[in-house]
């Protein structure tokens, strides 16, 4: 009995730990992600890789080194005969030689001119860095985005299981009063069968509304790369959703100048910036391309070799040689002129890109200053309903307590409560989502 009661003491600690909730808050799903996206670690990487691209470019601009050593042995046999030379035998002895050469170089190569394209070169590495950093920053904000709406989708699924469990509530309260008046006879009996499926119906709600509530959480636990053996909740006071109406309506008030939120967004979206990063890019490329085409190349160079039939002797024979070459591209099958015309190409298509870039950039700061417009004025009418939702339900509870009401009045009361309640609810978290993605159109989205 002993070990059973151990047995069972451990097993229910085990499950006790893994059945324990993670209360996650927003700017932790945030950071995990990332740490942790694959897309975000392969632009790190490649901006680490980057940094050797830039040291190679710098190398290129010094003189290299090379050292070169060697030996030979060479064994020379001939055998003994006659040869003839200008018709005289002149005879041969044999001979058996072998001769070794041993020898040490160093030479140096520099370029001292080539239109500065090697100068050029170290600018476009420089370029390209920044250009994975700006990529980078955008993918935060986009991964910043895709985690905070499911974030709002959870607490917005959260508050429905709220609204639900708390229509059930009622419903079996209103049961419970059902019983009482057919207990003194002021109610039938189908008044209570009629109840008990409303609470049932109430009942399925909240398990459809909790099922939807676990999804959302296991998708923003996938989508910021959590470990997915573990339960999570959120922080239910990540957001203020009592924010009175007056201060959603100053809010849209001040963002209603689209003029000067796209400025504002062209001075911040990095996508954007990744575009005209790319027309500097390109701009070298094209200044790469002419510089190899119009201008020669002057190389320097210089050796220095020992060599020597023994290593004793490697000083016998000492080479020093130091030279210029001069060389210019003639033709080379057009070539260099096709590398020149493709730049300029590639950097008209990037002009027009960036024109792309800049529209777009337009329409999704009017498109979202339209969602907050419609959102707000939605809200408002939603406040409306709600109150009148509020007044209908109490009328209808007290007239069927009176008599004077049917009971398919309180129901059909409380279910249009229900629905206003939950459709205000998202409603304010689809403002609040509208905001950050309002930020985000303007290249504000931080985390």
């Amino acid at each position: 009995m002993k070990i059973i009661k151990f047995l069972f003491i451990q097993v229910f600690a085990v499950s006790s730990v893994f059945s324990q909730v993670v209360e996650i808050t927003l700017k932790d799903a945030i950071q995990h992600a990332y740490r942790n996206n694959p897309n975000i670690v392969k632009i790190e990487n490649s901006i680490e890789a980057q940094e050797s691209n830039i040291r190679e470019s710098y190398g290129n601009l010094f003189p290299d080194l090379n050292f070169t050593t060697g030996w030979t042995r060479t064994n020379q046999i001939t055998e003994a005969g006659n040869i003839v030379i200008n018709g005289i035998n002149i005879p041969v002895s044999a001979r058996n030689e072998t001769t070794n050469n041993f020898n040490l170089s160093l030479r140096s190569n520099v370029t001292l001119f080539d239109g500065l394209v090697n100068y050029d070169r170290v600018d476009l590495a420089k370029k390209n860095k920044t250009q994975l950093a700006i990529q980078l920053r955008k993918l935060r904000q986009d991964v910043a985005l895709a985690i905070l709406a499911d974030y709002l989708t959870v607490l917005k699924n959260q508050q429905i299981v709220t609204i639900n469990e708390a229509t059930l509530a009622d419903s079996r309260v209103q049961l419970d009063a059902i019983k009482v008046f057919v207990e003194v006879g002021r109610r039938t009996v189908s008044d209570i069968y009629q109840q008990d499926v409303v609470v049932a119906q109430n009942e399925l709600a909240v398990e459809q509304a909790k099922n939807n509530l676990n999804k959302s959480i296991s998708d923003l636990a996938f989508d910021a790369n959590l470990p997915m053996d573990k339960t999570y909740a959120v922080n239910k006071e990540e957001f203020n959703v009592n924010v009175p109406y007056e201060t959603l309506d100053a809010y849209v008030s001040q963002n209603s100048n689209t003029d000067a939120i796209v400025n504002v967004a062209l001075s911040n979206r990095y996508d954007y910036k990744s575009s005209q990063q790319n027309l500097d890019i390109l701009e070298t490329s094209i200044d790469i391309a002419r510089g190899s085409l119009i201008f020669p190349t002057l190389n320097g160079f210089g050796s220095y070799s020992l060599s020597g039939d023994k290593i004793d002797n490697i000083k016998s024979q000492r080479v020093f040689t130091v030279g210029l070459t001069l060389t210019y591209p003639i033709f080379l099958g057009f070539s260099l002129d096709n590398q020149r015309q493709q730049a300029l190409i590639n950097y008209k298509s990037a002009e027009e890109d960036l024109k792309q870039v800049k529209n777009q950039i337009t329409l999704d700061i009017q498109k979202a200053t339209l969602d907050l417009k419609s959102l707000l004025k939605q809200i408002e009418i939603t406040d409306r309903s709600l109150k009148n939702a509020e007044q209908n339900k109490l009328l209808a509870e007290e007239s069927y307590r009176v008599g004077i009401g049917t009971l398919l009045d309180v129901n059909t009361a409380a279910v249009n409560l229900n629905n206003i309640l939950i459709n205000k609810s998202n409603l304010i978290y689809d403002f609040i989502l509208a905001q950050k993605t309002f930020e985000y159109y303007q290249g504000l989205l931080n985390y």
